[in-house]
């Protein structure tokens, strides 16, 4: 059973007529990761921030309770009960907002994966395959701490601290992105009927043009906006551009509408 998550992190309160974003983090980071994105939004929605399981220091325990998937589940049940969101994932949380939403979501009026990972089905799996998601995760581990300390340390320091940290998460903690990563190109996508922008960056040396291009086009309301100047930390280090393709989602989708639809009785 899947212990009763925290109830959001509430990063603004909003205006009652306002839509709401509910944000996702990634594997080994934190609802705090949101902190810089939120300040470039729009202060007329109300911003919550999901505390999943796979934070920062984490065991990996929960892969054995339920899915990723099922995980947002629960935290959006919790942080809204049946009010509509936008919902806003990255990297790993990205593709948990991919799983929650095929195996359909209502409380979804638009979405927003940042940074996801993508396998089409057909894709071959091969050990070059297994080797290259390894080294492509521990770059990614090596550049969430950097993105989460103020300062860079020493590089003998630096170094200490991502050995300690990949042993730490182990094999465990790849196999859970690794088997989302190969899992990705068989969800059941054609019914996923809301807006949906696969946002990704040429800065992200995991990023797959092709790949992510197949996500979106397997979304009914799918697309690919692909970023120049973007990392894989764009919600932090480019924070203002990923603010304004959000702004462009919302403004399309309409979500405040949803949200009258829900005051209404008719949600």
């Amino acid at each position: 059973m899947i212990a009763v998550p925290p109830p959001g992190q509430v990063l603004a309160a909003g205006t009652p007529d306002g839509p709401c974003l509910v944000f996702v983090h990634g594997i080994e980071d934190s609802w705090q990761t949101w902190t810089e994105l939120a300040r470039w939004l729009d202060p007329r929605w109300r911003l919550l921030a999901l505390d999943l399981p796979w934070r920062a220091g984490n065991d990996y325990r929960w892969r054995w309770v339920a899915g990723p998937g099922d995980w947002v589940a629960a935290g959006l049940a919790a942080a809204l009960g049946e009010r509509r969101c936008v919902l806003v994932g990255h990297s790993f949380g990205a593709n948990a907002v991919l799983a929650r939403l095929a195996g359909g979501e209502p409380r979804a009026a638009a979405a927003v994966l940042a940074a996801p990972f993508f396998r089409p089905a057909g894709a071959a799996v091969t050990w070059q395959t297994f080797d290259l998601s390894r080294e492509a995760f521990e770059r990614q581990v090596a550049d969430g701490i950097l993105a989460r300390l103020r300062r860079r340390p020493q590089p003998e320091v630096f170094e200490l601290m991502l050995a300690r940290t990949c042993e730490r998460i182990g094999p465990v903690g790849f196999l859970a992105v690794f088997e989302q990563y190969l899992a990705s190109g068989h969800l059941p996508l054609s019914h996923v009927d809301i807006p949906a922008l696969v946002l990704a960056g040429d800065g992200d040396p995991g990023m797959v043009a092709p790949h992510l291009r197949a996500l979106a086009g397997g979304l009914p309301r799918g697309r690919f906006a692909r970023g120049a100047g973007l990392d894989h930390f764009c919600h932090i280090h480019q924070a203002p551009e990923v603010a304004r393709a959000i702004e462009q989602l919302v403004a399309a989708a309409g979500p405040a509408g949803a949200g009258r639809r829900e005051r209404d009785g008719r949600a």
